[in-house]
């Protein structure tokens, strides 16, 4: 919605991603995927403590980096 009332040069950062099994119950209120951000217009996303908390940060991160290539077709 914010894509609609406002210029195309605005850049949107969109916190609060998490991966679908990294969604505790007592987390944010308001989360959305990798994917669910871009397709709302996010042009980045802040990724946070899925990486953070992760047993394997470097896995958790190369992983959420795998899903933004296959947004962006670079992944499969």
């Amino acid at each position: 919605m914010l894509r609609d009332g406002v210029d195309e040069k605005l850049i949107v950062v969109t916190p609060g991603i998490r991966p679908v099994e990294n969604r505790p119950a007592d987390d944010q209120k308001r989360v959305v995927n990798v994917q669910q951000a871009f397709a709302n217009g996010a042009d980045y996303i802040v990724v946070g403590r899925p990486i953070r908390d992760a047993a394997d940060p470097r896995a958790a991160a190369e992983a959420i980096q795998k899903t933004i290539a296959t947004v962006f077709g670079g992944g499969q």
